[in-house]
């Protein structure tokens, strides 16, 4: 008896001035910080699924540049509105007690309950969120690597004229801005359009989010 009450109490330190909760704090903040970091893997996957979908638009080919950027921008949204859509939808479902499961039967959510909201809800919000100033983070990047090649190509030289280009077409790649691409735009900004009413009756807050990232976007 009194090894037992001599083990609980090593276990629960609560007379050293010791936090009895350690084990709660610890899962709590792991979870905390597996759901602030799916928001931004979410994100990134994006990024990183418009990037295959340009390429490989770009590699089938078409016969002019409208259809081009039409289909880019169509694959591009259907595959960025499912993933951020539905993927974490269908992870989490259990569609058990349905007539016809999809074999969705593994997931702890069987409905748009509590929980589900606390969890993937918060999930989605925080990606939508995120979306909104990746825009600018996206802009900054690209800036960054331009002042980068553009510090290369004179040698870490303040004077504007040296140079180590040959050709006045590279001369003007280094130092001209990119390219203004709108198909992964219109994509973009269908995809925040699409979830926002998907879930916004049930998480309002998407709806100013949303405007939010509509005017980033058009600035």
């Amino acid at each position: 008896m009194y090894g037992k009450q001599a083990a609980r109490d090593k276990k629960y330190p609560d007379d050293a001035g010791e936090q009895i909760c350690e084990s709660y704090y610890s899962t709590v903040t792991w979870n905390l910080l597996l759901v602030n970091g799916l928001t931004y893997v979410l994100t990134g996957i994006n990024f990183i699924l418009r990037t295959v979908c340009i390429m490989l638009i770009d590699w089938v080919g078409f016969a002019t540049e409208t259809e081009r950027l039409s289909k880019t921008t169509t694959v591009t949204f259907l595959v960025q509105f499912f993933n951020t859509a539905f993927l974490l939808l269908l992870v989490g479902a259990n569609m058990s007690e349905q007539p016809i499961t999809f074999w969705l039967d593994g997931g702890q959510f069987s409905d748009f309950d509590q929980m589900w909201f606390r969890s993937i809800g918060n999930t989605i919000i925080g990606t939508m969120y995120f979306n909104a100033f990746f825009p600018v983070l996206e802009s900054l990047g690209y800036l960054g690597l331009r002042l980068l090649f553009r510090i290369m190509d004179r040698g870490c030289s303040c004077d504007k004229y040296k140079t180590k280009k040959t050709s006045i077409q590279s001369y003007l790649d280094t130092y001209t801005g990119p390219v203004y691409l709108m198909h992964y735009k219109y994509s973009t900004l269908l995809n925040i359009v699409f979830v926002t009413f998907m879930y916004g009756l049930g998480m309002p807050i998407l709806f100013p989010i949303a405007c939010l990232s509509c005017v980033i976007l058009y600035f």
